[in-house]
């Protein structure tokens, strides 16, 4: 669905007329890639635990165990 809404914003910056044709193209260029980018960081941040660049569980299940003995997880 995001790769179908971004390729439909694309197409439609094809709707808008200017004169300058290498403005057109830097401006689809650039929309592309910002959107691009941004379907690249959801997907990196779906699994934050998992690829190359990932985030260690201990510290979060430090922090879980240490709530659990606390006494104010009790309240």
């Amino acid at each position: 669905m995001l790769i179908l809404g971004g390729v439909i914003t694309v197409g439609f910056t094809y709707l808008f007329g200017l004169n300058n044709t290498l403005v057109h193209l830097l401006m689809v260029a650039a929309l592309a890639l910002i959107i691009s980018m941004s379907l690249f960081t959801v997907a990196a941040l779906d699994y934050p635990f998992r690829g190359d660049i990932h985030i260690h569980p201990s510290a979060y299940e430090n922090d879980l165990e240490r709530f659990r003995v606390s006494k104010l997880s009790d309240l």
